[in-house]
């Protein structure tokens, strides 16, 4: 088994991208460029690839938005702030408790409705709105320039023979989780977290699939802890589940890995919680509300998918891609 450090290397690939540039000569806008606490920017774009992607991807076509795109939303906020503390405080107030009056795209608004309440801390989102103030989200290829530079130096460990495999393994897990992360965000907008869960008792397995058959591999989320019985993790993918818990323990970060078989290359890749997640895999009475928990219980007798807290392992991404 081979093991290759994706996310260890984040910091240092964010560290040699530049600031925002818009171009207009203005003071403010020429400040963008200054990264002045890399560590931050760096936590911030962690944030926002694992949270806000899904809901305000840089590539979705008009038809197919739920919430408008990162450069649309940080426009709005440099045309209405005055420096960056404003644009950073603003930010933080609106997502902490969204509202009408607080929201600098009203039109937006009446498109898309207000954003649901998320739980995050302030201090997560002043790393969002830290990284969002700096990173150059307005350029078509923003998110794309970043994660080639994330696997350019991904790519250094890897061999030969198995380093097409491991990026393609990435791209397809990250485009399976954003088909899942749209239908389930549309769900938790339209009903509401516990009559969302019908997405992922009916849905969720059936889209994996899905995306499987388009994009020729097979593709599967599995956990040691699982809700859904078809998602049980197999004696192979416990064993990389049990070396990642240690890994994150040891320095804060899981490893993807490969496995070669016989006739393909097995890619496994953590999946790890944030806040949303804990609506319904938390803690009950904590993060999962009554209701909530009522509508678990019932759609899944035996779950055992609850307890995480923020940044913990909650499963992993199998893709098998044939050889």
């Amino acid at each position: 088994m081979k093991n290759y450090s994706f996310f260890g290397l984040l910091v240092i690939s964010l560290l040699m991208s530049t600031g925002c540039s818009q171009g207009s000569g203005s003071d403010k806008r020429s400040a963008l460029k200054v990264i002045d606490n890399p560590k931050l920017y760096a936590e911030g774009f962690k944030l926002v690839n694992q949270n806000c992607i899904t809901c305000h991807s840089p590539s979705a076509t008009i038809d197919n938005r739920i919430a408008p795109p990162l450069a649309a939303v940080k426009t709005h906020y440099l045309d209405d702030t005055d420096s960056k503390e404003e644009f950073i405080t603003e930010m933080v107030e609106f997502i902490l408790k969204p509202s009408l009056e607080k929201s600098k795209m009203p039109k937006a608004v009446e498109r898309f409705n207000l954003m649901p309440l998320l739980g995050y801390s302030k201090e997560q989102l002043t790393e969002v709105a830290n990284y969002l103030y700096h990173a150059e989200v307005e350029k078509p290829d923003w998110f794309e320039k970043h994660y080639e530079e994330e696997k350019a130096e991904f790519m250094k460990y890897a061999s030969d023979d198995t380093e097409d495999y491991l990026k393609k393994g990435l791209g397809l897990a990250l485009s399976t989780k954003a088909i899942l992360g749209k239908n389930l965000m549309g769900a938790i907008k339209e009903k509401g977290t516990a009559n969302a869960l019908g997405f992922c008792s009916l849905r969720a397995v059936p889209l994996t699939d899905s995306m499987s058959m388009r994009l020729n591999a097979k593709i599967k989320r599995v956990s040691d802890k699982n809700r859904n019985p078809e998602n049980a993790a197999n004696v192979e993918e416990l064993a990389y589940i049990k070396q990642a818990k240690l890994d994150i323990s040891e320095n804060g970060n899981a490893s993807p890995q490969t496995i070669e078989k016989e006739s393909m290359i097995v890619g496994y890749y953590p999946i790890m919680t944030n806040q949303m997640c804990l609506q319904c895999h938390g803690n009950p009475g904590e993060n999962i509300d009554e209701e909530t928990l009522a509508r678990i219980d019932n759609l899944y007798p035996a779950d055992v998918a609850r307890g995480y807290g923020p940044n913990e392992l909650r499963g992993i991404w199998v893709v098998e891609m044939k050889k």
